[in-house]
């Protein structure tokens, strides 16, 4: 067997044992499940074991299958470190975050850094997997579960605010418990996790945040956003990102009352294969000042 064919096979069964499903497998490797059955079936006549077995929660890996998806990891890596430093200006990288927060990172990484903006997923199963598997270099959102393959980092933590059409009838430069429950909200569908120390204070911002007169709900933060300058609607959205977003539509951020004080913290993910990467890091710096207070 070629070494073009063991590390497909590698792959493979990396793949399998990450995702636990052949028809996943086969859309990252851009094949047939019928291909991915073919090479998992190739590892099993070579090994001589079954690798992986069936169970109601997807295809699950024996102890030979995870030593041979550790050993990709590790040739892959060997290959990725030895040219990451020379190709990483050089290549696209990878980036999976929410839309609003990609018209931030575009200005200020216009002249800089080539980016490809990955489809930001709902499910963090599947964000956690897409860094493993390095089709996704850089994921920015809610604080992903603790996995040894990937550094976590947070990147900023905000108090949670609302924000309004500069045009707004009635909400001028505060906004007030009436102006919560006398105005209709659009409701980003992705949501965010807000948080706080006060328990009590978390049980009413449930409350206050079921009782919404909700207009809309919409998939895309930045669309949401765009509808917000356009319209009388209200939105929840972090009170730093609201103050970068002021600039660029008709639109204010105002702090919540406070009975409704809230906090939203959001962190940047990586593969820990860049940890020591020197032009990383400078991206990664680059990407901080899109969060960094206004004076």
């Amino acid at each position: 067997m070629s070494i073009e064919m063991d590390m497909k096979v590698l792959r493979a069964i990396h793949l399998l044992s990450t995702s636990g499903s052949v028809t996943k497998t086969a859309e990252i490797l851009q094949v047939t499940p019928g291909a991915v059955s073919y090479l998992i079936n190739k590892a099993r006549k070579s090994t001589g074991s079954a690798l992986f077995f069936r169970t109601r929660d997807g295809m699950k890996p024996n102890t030979l299958a995870l030593e041979l998806s550790q050993r990709y990891l590790g040739v892959a890596e060997q290959f990725s470190e030895g040219n990451m430093q020379k190709s990483l200006n050089e290549r696209t990288i990878a980036l999976s975050t929410y839309s609003l927060f990609e018209l931030l990172l575009s200005i200020t990484l216009l002249n800089t850094t080539k980016l490809n903006f990955s489809r930001s997923s709902h499910d963090d199963a599947e964000r956690l997997m897409k860094l493993r598997n390095k089709e996704v270099d850089i994921d920015i959102g809610s604080r992903l579960a603790v996995d040894s393959s990937i550094v976590q980092l947070k990147l900023f933590s905000s108090d949670l605010g609302v924000l309004v059409s500069k045009n707004h009838p009635t909400i001028k430069e505060t906004f007030t418990m009436d102006d919560w429950h006398q105005n209709r909200h659009i409701i980003w569908s992705r949501g965010m996790q807000f948080i706080s120390d006060n328990m009590e204070l978390t049980h009413s911002f449930r409350a206050l945040f079921d009782q919404q007169e909700i207009a809309f709900v919409a998939s895309s933060s930045l669309n949401v956003t765009a509808l917000c300058a356009y319209s009388d609607l209200v939105i929840l959205i972090p009170l730093l990102i609201g103050k970068k977003v002021e600039p660029l539509f008709p639109v204010k951020a105002l702090p919540l009352p406070a009975e409704m004080r809230m906090s939203f913290e959001c962190y940047v993910h990586y593969h820990h294969s860049f940890a020591k990467n020197e032009n990383f890091h400078q991206l990664l710096s680059e990407i901080q000042k899109v969060t960094q207070n206004q004076n």
